[in-house]
């Protein structure tokens, strides 16, 4: 049996903007010139650092209908229970980034305080509640959109189905490029989903590629999806 990190549902692990900057390679975006979309964000502090240093980043998930309060608690359960599970699997990760699981716990714990800060100020204006495959966006409303360990590692939880109304939805409300990052699931391997996706004929329109990136936390998961839909 593989191992992996044993999860029984999506959890709310949030991610800071240092992170985001090399799994999404964003050094090779001017930033004055696109407006950001993240998807199914979570508690990562990407949108709040991100603004702060001038970009124009809008997070989207479905827990923004609840109280940042609850959000924080169920935060740090999910932190709690990640933790505790994460020592026995700890061959499948690279501790690089991260010394080691003390160093993942501060860095996850800053994120979502970041995040639950600014969540408190700017809820309904840049965190928008969102339940994917659907949204309320406008066509081509934002010019690229990230989408962050979502679609691909949890494909245990949402079927191919669910992939392809959501990857369809955030094509219609992107005018430049959607980047997916990581394209492994839970078990450290690609997920089936990404070649099912690539040979798709209902996204022949769209160039989607593969690129290696400066990231690599899960052991393989180096390499982001881009659908260019310009």
């Amino acid at each position: 049996m593989d191992k992996k990190l044993g999860l029984k549902d999506i959890v709310l692990i949030g991610r800071t903007f240092d992170e985001y900057y090399r799994m999404f390679e964003l050094s090779n975006i001017n930033f004055k010139d696109e407006k950001i979309l993240d998807v199914a964000s979570g508690v990562s502090s990407f949108c709040s650092e991100a603004n702060s240093k001038g970009y124009n980043v809008t997070a989207s998930d479905k827990i923004y209908s609840f109280s940042a309060e609850k959000i924080e608690e169920k935060c740090a359960e999910d932190l709690k229970m990640v933790m505790e599970k994460l020592p026995s699997v700890a061959d499948l990760y690279k501790w690089e980034f991260f010394e080691n699981v003390d160093a993942l716990k501060k860095n996850r714990e800053r994120a979502y305080r970041l995040f639950v800060e600014d969540f408190k100020k700017m809820n309904g204006n840049r965190y928008i509640a969102t339940e994917y495959p659907r949204t309320q966006f406008a066509d081509k409303e934002f010019t690229i959109s990230l989408i962050s360990h979502f679609l691909f590692m949890y494909d245990e939880h949402l079927n191919y189905e669910f992939h392809k109304k959501t990857i369809s939805e955030i094509i219609r409300i992107t005018s430049k490029e959607i980047r997916i990052f990581p394209i492994v699931n839970l078990k450290g391997k690609r997920s089936l989903f990404v070649e099912k996706l690539m040979g798709d004929r209902d996204f022949k329109d769209y160039e989607i590629g593969i690129k290696k990136v400066d990231y690599e936390f899960v052991k393989n998961g180096n390499e982001m999806l881009s659908i260019k839909v310009n």
